[in-house]
């Protein structure tokens, strides 16, 4: 067994009993399957970023959906919020493809999970998952003597729903997802997931999302509180600027990332004919 192999495993036995849960996740899964995103729904991700809302002392939810990725029994995921702004509070499995979950909340406070954790700080929810091998009708793998394994479809459906409390406003902040895999730091900008059954590994690309709760009536680029075709106009007047740009116009920047793309023109859509 070589110096490499036997790292691996060091580092496997310390991921696991750190995250509180049986998955085994391999962290130099090489092959890439899928996508991980923040969505709305539960059954598939959006062509662009989502953009939530929400009025301060109100919860949001936010689901967690993995589409199109190779059959797993196990995965591990971070999602992280400013928590000043977005306040963690609770994380559940409830219609998720995989019935059980342990998360470590960060909250960097006395007692706080994540404090050995250099990568993850207040606002990170680490979620590791595990269950049996499903696909996306839910049937559970089949193996046969000979070993050959049936069913085997790409999974589409939800990982978990995680809940904050809105604390503040804010024109925008991001909603991330990455991967912390152990303390010392070595992270992605993926999800991991694995296959007991067939011995395998792999990583996921992930999308993430923006929050955005201004007093001003989301999507409202003129300010004349309603949404409707003039702000959709301003912000295609608007689109590809940032600031400096001759065509630059701040109130077109719906979620505050100092530019004007397809995820401003989306929000002011998704807001379409509403009124102060």
């Amino acid at each position: 067994m070589g110096l490499t192999r036997i790292r691996s495993i060091l580092l496997l036995f310390l991921v696991s009993v750190i995250a509180y849960s049986p998955v085994t996740i391999y962290v130099n899964a090489q092959t890439t399957s899928g996508l991980v995103c923040v969505s709305r729904v539960s059954y598939s991700c959006p062509i662009v970023q989502p953009v939530y809302t929400g009025r301060p002392g109100t919860q949001l939810s936010v689901n967690v959906v993995v589409q199109g990725a190779e059959p797993f029994d196990a995965y591990s995921v971070v999602i992280g919020v400013n928590s000043s702004i977005l306040q963690p509070v609770g994380v559940n499995a409830t219609g998720g493809l995989l019935p059980n979950i342990n998360s470590m909340i960060c909250t960097g406070g006395q007692g706080d999970p994540c404090a050995y954790w250099l990568g993850l700080g207040p606002g990170d929810v680490r979620v590791a998952g595990w269950g049996s091998v499903t696909n996306t009708t839910g049937v559970d793998f089949t193996v046969s003597s000979s070993g050959s394994i049936s069913n085997q479809s790409v999974t589409t459906g939800l990982l978990f729903t995680i809940t904050y409390e809105v604390r503040a406003e804010t024109k925008g902040t991001q909603i991330v997802l990455f991967d912390q895999v152990s303390p010392s730091g070595w992270s992605c900008a993926c999800a991991l997931f694995s296959n007991s059954v067939k011995g395998e590994s792999f990583q996921s690309n992930v999308q993430g999302g923006w929050f955005s709760n201004s007093s001003l009536l989301f999507g409202d680029v003129n300010g004349d509180c309603r949404v409707d075709l003039l702000d959709v106009v301003l912000i295609l007047f608007a689109w590809g600027s940032m600031q400096g740009s001759v065509n630059w116009n701040p109130s077109a920047d719906l979620n505050g990332d100092g530019k004007v793309d397809l995820i401003d023109f989306y929000a002011a859509v998704m807001n379409y004919g509403s009124v102060c």
